[in-house]
């Protein structure tokens, strides 16, 4: 069952309103359906439990949790969960803002200076697919032809999500100006998913750090954790610095 963007919402805007009214709602009622657990699935880390049938449902695209029986399935055959939906972006014109905050982000908070910037595009899996030969699951993808810089945002994700996926794809914008060429690519994708890291700290993104914090694809799990423990050493700028002048760990 697909339901409309108006359903969508109202259920949304009622679960958020119970469970901020009532703490142990969220935990004895079901994050997808709504209705009342007699027997399912919690999410310990998240905070939400899912009804049997729910939990058995297909996972969301953007958040990887369980859709339950609303959901949306986007023009490329993507399914999102009522929650990702609800702040699903679909044109340039909603990341605009994101796109600014983040480079304000960046020279501001991060204090690495950006003299341009790329060129921002909304797109679908079925163009990454055709133009790149990307088929995984792929938020957002950084390129540097000859003609142009570009950073290009799949359509459909939600606000947390997408955030942290534009300052992930600046910051290899930033690299190529700024750290050494090549760089181990664990170092490369562990600096990209940090400073995504401390976007999503900055904002409070909490649910998108923990996203991060427990995603066990390489070269991305290394990398962040590696510079998270190397942040503790040296801080936030010291960090910055480690990935200016090394081309690996050691």
């Amino acid at each position: 069952m697909e339901g409309s963007p108006v359903v969508l919402n109202t259920l949304e805007k009622l679960f958020q309103k119970k469970a901020s009214a009532n703490p142990g709602w969220s935990l004895s009622h079901c994050f997808a359906c709504s209705q009342r657990i007699r027997k399912g699935m919690l999410f310990q880390e998240d905070q939400v439990a899912f009804c049997e049938r729910c939990f058995h449902s297909t996972p969301c695209w953007c958040c990887h949790l369980p859709c339950g029986p609303l959901h949306r399935r986007l023009s490329d055959e993507r399914i999102v969960c009522q929650h990702c939906y609800g702040t699903a972006l679909l044109s340039p014109r909603q990341l605009g803002p994101l796109y600014e905050g983040t480079i304000r982000f960046f020279q501001k908070q991060m204090k690495m200076r950006l003299k341009t910037r790329p060129r921002l595009k909304v797109t679908d899996q079925r163009f990454l697919l055709k133009e790149f030969g990307i088929a995984d699951h792929t938020f957002g993808l950084y390129t540097d032809s000859a003609e142009e810089e570009t950073i290009f945002i799949i359509t459909g994700i939600a606000e947390d999500r997408a955030w942290i996926t534009l300052a992930h794809e600046l910051t290899h914008f930033w690299q190529k100006r700024n750290c050494p060429n090549p760089q181990d690519l664990a170092l490369l994708e562990g600096f990209a998913e940090w400073t995504a890291y401390k976007l999503a700290e900055h904002h409070e993104l909490y649910r998108a750090m923990l996203s991060m914090r427990r995603n066990v694809a390489e070269p991305y799990h290394t990398g962040l954790h590696t510079l998270l423990a190397l942040e503790q050493k040296l801080g936030v700028q010291g960090v910055i610095q480690f990935a200016k002048t090394e081309t690996g760990w050691n």
